[in-house]
């Protein structure tokens, strides 16, 4: 039976009727677009018998059957929205498919709309039969989370079963599949029926802390307390979730706190060979065994035995979930201009099969400069009123593409109120000549690693509640970040000027098309004949892999040679090699340092010959083996050299303490120059000039600088950056750090280096690079090095002298977070962004007494204030919509 079941599956699948009725409807969503395509009119013999066809794929058990199925039913729904016996049979179709949530778009069949699809009641009988199933089905894909009620997929159903009965669990699915949706209602269920309940939520970037932090702030009672770093000195509660980047997990790994709930989204960086991959397999390893007792689950799109993925990471045995099903679908197009004004507009049918069509633009593409030009007149011609992604490679294209695009249009006068409070708040907190404020007139933005926190959220909330209509955006989208999009622009799809890879293509379009608000969403592939990278090269891909850690990875470019080399020395054919070699070596002396025996496992695990693993472990022993500096400091820096540690460690047991620390001073906040420092000894000088005498000792074993350039390509020294430090420690908002380099950079550089200060382009590289400058190098390269010199100082000094040196102890803190008062940093801590924890401060130190903020915490203080007085509007709504002021009924 099941072998004829099989048999007539597949023959319903490759059905020539099913197949001619998909691409006929889909051909029917384009006349709108291009007036060059034609609808067709479907017979109704060949609509009955797809229909009956889809029923049958609808019950199989192949993935690539239901999402046949799946899309056809969206067409039939797209192209008869008001035939009401044609929704009917939708919906039962969506429901036969375990689909229900994309029933919510047949709105008329119901009595009334409801924003909750639990609630839709039917006008329309479906018979007693049908409606018997239908209800069933209904009744199972219901949940329950605290106090609402949710419809959700076969897959969103496995998967909350799975959170409450199984304890690993390993999930892979699609973008637009629903799976942070349901990990959020379980944890908020957790935090409501438990009283101890302590959760770590990884997420792979600083962008996605705030996206996080900020959906949980809005549904999370306020007994919950949510932390976006791990600060010593916080109260700890019963009800904590912490929202970490793996780097802020370090500290996290070395407390007492015990959690039950790990969760890491996006785990797929793990691959990262040519950044932050060495940290996130170390820090994967480590939490695994820091909370043996606690329930792990990991997610990620289009992975191929995500199961054992987990294994190698965790070392534990899991269950998985796993769907290649979305809910949304994506209409592929290709745009290829054919002469000056034509385009070749190519669709895909199916893997492999497209339909051409040629179509005129009444636009002379010829004489565009750049492909900027290209792209902002395909977009106002295609989608000028619609919600749209455009994908470009860099920042600084994103930025320029999105000025172009923005004149073209006509500004808005209709622009909704919170677009102009963003507006208002660039003028005076940014520059007033900040691009962004034109793009935004026009409800156009861009959205890149450049824009300060609060400017990124607020972008991000505008387009989400549709008050901005088009995005410029970067590969920050394949981080996870939330863009859903009804159409998504791209050219050769880069990360910088590397190719995206098919994995990370199917992630990028699973941008277009949320289930939220439509049912499909249409990629626009803009292919030039010199490239060398076709659509149809990404668009006939496979996007599911199988996930190789970084250390496998890295393993195949390190000569075992490379053991016994300083890392300085480790140098390959090209950059990316040589890096690669020093992250695995680094990794395997941390695992050498651990214990003997996980090396040994490791390289086994990595089957190299006995021969190959006797000569690495000599290697490792002789290089490691007459280390001074203890394995806890080693372990809290995994992404740092063992061996340059212990140089560290040594230099600093051997002089004299005061070289490195920050001394209090009569001089300590004085501005002096080179000049007159230069016949002070160091614990003499001003706080800048001790600062700057750490950097080039640190430099001198780490070759800081030299990082800096590789790997942030910024050009840095030890003055620039401890001037930069300096502000940013001071509180300083970014705004005022911007108006002061634009300053210096426009007076006091070198005549032929100045700026124009009236000059657009001038300003707004300013502000790019200062913030740039901020993100890459004051609050993370500086403070990655920072912390293992203080680590070292918290070993080795007195607990006299740590009280005397506690500024230099907190300094890494301090960087990271950009302020040096504690209030700033506890606010910053829970959540809020650094330019509103800074505003915040303000209006507290003016509204209450210094005695009074000795006495009373600012998180209480602030939830009893229905808006705080002297806050810019932005500012009062941000911390409403988060729940840190008081919420009014």
């Amino acid at each position: 039976m099941i072998k004829n079941n099989n048999l007539l599956s597949s023959q319903a699948f490759n059905h020539i009727v099913l197949s001619k009725v998909i691409y006929n409807y889909t051909l029917n969503l384009l006349p709108n677009v291009f007036d060059s395509i034609k609808s067709i009119e479907i017979e109704e013999n060949d609509l009955k018998k797809s229909i009956w066809i889809a029923s049958i794929l609808c019950n199989s058990n192949d993935q690539n059957h239901k999402r046949k199925a799946q899309l056809f039913a969206s067409l039939l729904y797209l192209n008869n929205k008001d035939n009401i016996e044609i929704l009917k049979t939708c919906y039962i179709l969506f429901s036969r498919l375990g689909n229900l949530t994309a029933t919510k778009f047949l709105e008329k069949l119901y009595v009334r709309k409801e924003d909750n699809p639990v609630k839709l009641k039917s006008k329309f009988d479906f018979g007693e039969l049908l409606s018997h199933e239908l209800l069933f089905e209904r009744e199972k894909k219901i949940i329950s989370s605290f106090n609402n009620s949710f419809l959700i997929t076969d897959f969103q159903k496995e998967l909350w079963q799975g959170l409450n009965d199984v304890s690993e669990i390993a999930i892979s699915a699609p973008t637009s599949s629903g799976k942070s949706f349901i990990i959020k209602q379980y944890l908020i269920n957790e935090f409501t029926i438990k009283k101890n309940f302590k959760v770590l939520y990884i997420v792979p970037s600083r962008a996605l802390i705030n996206q996080v932090s900020e959906d949980f702030k809005t549904e999370l009672d306020f007994d919950v307390h949510i932390k976006t770093s791990f600060v010593e000195e916080n109260e700890i509660f019963e009800k904590e979730i912490y929202i970490l980047t793996p780097e802020r997990c370090i500290k996290l790994l070395n407390s007492n706190i015990n959690i039950q709930f790990v969760f890491i989204d996006e785990i797929q960086g793990i691959e990262d060979v040519y950044g932050r991959g060495l940290t996130f397999e170390y820090v994967f390893n480590e939490i695994s065994l820091k909370f043996p007792f606690a329930k792990f689950v990991s997610a990620g799109p289009n992975i191929d035995n995500p199961e054992k993925t987990f294994k190698d990471i965790f070392e534990r045995d899991c269950s998985t979930v796993q769907t290649k099903l979305s809910p949304v679908f994506q209409l592929k197009i290709t745009l290829k201009n054919n002469k000056k004004s034509r385009f070749d507009i190519e669709f895909q049918t199916e893997k492999g099969k497209y339909q051409k069509f040629i179509q005129d633009f009444k636009y002379n593409f010829s004489k565009d400069s750049n492909k900027g030009d290209t792209v902002a007149q395909l977009v106002n011609y295609i989608a000028p009123d619609d919600f749209n992604i455009v994908f470009v490679h860099n920042g600084y294209y994103a930025q320029q593409w999105a000025i172009k695009y923005a004149n073209l249009k006509v500004e808005d006068i209709a622009i909704d109120n919170e677009v102009k409070e963003l507006i208002d708040f660039l003028k005076e907190d940014i520059h007033k000549k900040y691009y962004l404020i034109e793009c935004l007139k026009k409800k156009v933005a861009y959205h890149h690693g450049s824009l300060p926190d609060i400017v990124r959220k607020e972008i991000e909330e505008l387009y989400i509640n549709e008050k901005i209509s088009t995005i410029f955006c970067t590969s920050t989208l394949l981080e996870g970040v939330n863009l859903p999009a009804n159409n998504l622009f791209t050219f050769e799809p880069k990360k910088k000027d590397t190719p995206l890879t098919k994995f990370e293509f199917g992630n990028l379009i699973g941008r277009a098309g949320r289930l939220n608000s439509s049912l499909y969403g249409t990629v626009y592939y803009i292919e030039e004949s010199k490239d060398k990278l076709k659509a149809s090269d990404y668009y006939d891909a496979e996007y599911n892999k199988e996930i190789e850690v970084f250390s496998s990875n890295a393993l195949n470019d390190l000569d075992i040679g490379d053991l016994n080399k300083d890392i300085k020395q480790i140098d390959k054919e090209d950059k990316s090699k040589t890096f690669k070699a020093q992250q695995l070596s680094i990794f395997l002396r941390h695992k050498f340092i651990k214990g003997e025996e996980y090396a040994l496992k490791y390289l086994r695990s990595k089957k190299l010959t006995e021969t190959e693993i006797e000569l690495s472990m000599s290697y490792l022993r002789k290089n490691l083996s007459g280390r001074n500096i203890p394995k806890s400091i080693l372990k809290n820096n995994p992404s740092i050299d063992p061996v340059l540690q212990n140089i560290l460690y040594d230099n600093v047991q051997k002089n004299d303490i005061r070289e490195w620390v920050i001394n209090k001073n009569s001089n300590f906040n004085e501005y002096l120059g080179y000049k007159e420092i230069k016949d002070l000894s160091i614990f003499e000088r001003p706080f800048y000039w001790q600062l700057v005498n750490i950097v080039d000792k640190l430099d001198d074993i780490f070759n800081i600088l030299q990082e800096g350039k590789d790997k942030h390509h910024r050009w840095v020294s030890s003055r620039s950056m401890c001037v930069n430090a300096k502000k940013w420690l001071a509180s300083y908002p970014i705004g005022r750090i911007i108006d002061e380099d634009i300053k210096y950079k426009s007076e006091k550089v070198d005549v032929r280096y100045r700026i124009d200060p009236e000059s657009l382009k001038d300003i707004n590289s300013v502000i790019n690079e200062t913030i740039k400058y901020n993100s890459s190098i004051t609050t993370h390269l500086l403070p990655k090095y920072l912390k293992v010199l203080t680590d070292i100082l918290e070993d080795i000094l007195t607990e006299e002298q740590k009280e005397e040196y506690r500024l230099t102890l907190s300094l890494p803190t301090m960087l990271e977070l950009g302020t040096q008062e504690p209030v700033v940093i506890q606010l910053i801590s829970s959540g809020i962004t650094r330019s509103v924890a800074i505003q915040i401060f303000d209006v507290y130190k003016k509204s209450t007494s210094k005695d009074f903020r000795e006495k009373n915490d600012v998180l209480i203080w602030l939830s009893n204030q229905n808006e705080l007085k002297g806050l810019k509007p932005i500012y009062n709504r941000y911390l409403r919509r988060i729940k840190v002021l008081k919420t009014t009924i």
